[in-house]
């Protein structure tokens, strides 16, 4: 009994300590939209077009991650990009959606390109490390200069023609 009663006060306050710890809503704006743009590249319109797209297909590797609009004639690749997170389904069905999801708008012209890396949602984390939601806005930041930086990369890259 003694026993029934400890584990019913440790399982409680464990409950009551949780409930208590801090979650930081992570929002972005327009404004804080993550952008980067490329001058002085060696292509021309048409050739950045097929690499920015080649990037998109071998960076998007989850099916969640996906090339929603493409138009050659204008230079333009939209994209829904999963940056972090999953989906948990517990033992009693109950679903945990943490993904974090980021629009990305690649323009190209000759000689020159642009990316804009947008998060779509809200979302909550806590630093502590106890729960799920560990994804900040520094480490959103951060992967989002990663994936600048391989963009950045392809489009410098040379192509070889057969």
């Amino acid at each position: 009994m003694k026993k029934t009663i400890l584990l019913a006060l440790l399982i409680s306050s464990i409950f009551i300590i949780s409930s208590c710890t801090a979650y930081q809503t992570v929002s972005f704006t327009e404004d804080e939209a993550y952008v980067q743009v490329y001058d002085s590249l060696a292509d021309n319109k048409d050739d950045l077009f097929i690499k920015a797209n080649d990037w998109m297909i071998t960076t998007f590797i989850k099916a969640t991650s996906v090339i929603e609009y493409s138009d050659k004639e204008s230079g333009t690749l939209l994209g829904k990009y999963l940056m972090a997170g999953t989906v948990k389904t517990g033992a009693y069905g109950v679903s945990v959606d943490t993904r974090v999801y980021s629009k990305i708008d690649i323009r190209v012209k000759d000689n020159k390109a642009r990316i804009i890396i947008t998060p779509l949602t809200d979302w909550k984390y806590d630093s502590s490390g106890f729960t799920i939601y560990n994804y900040s806005k520094e480490q959103a930041l951060l992967d989002m200069a990663a994936l600048s930086d391989s963009l950045n990369k392809k489009l410098e890259s040379t192509v070889v023609d057969f």
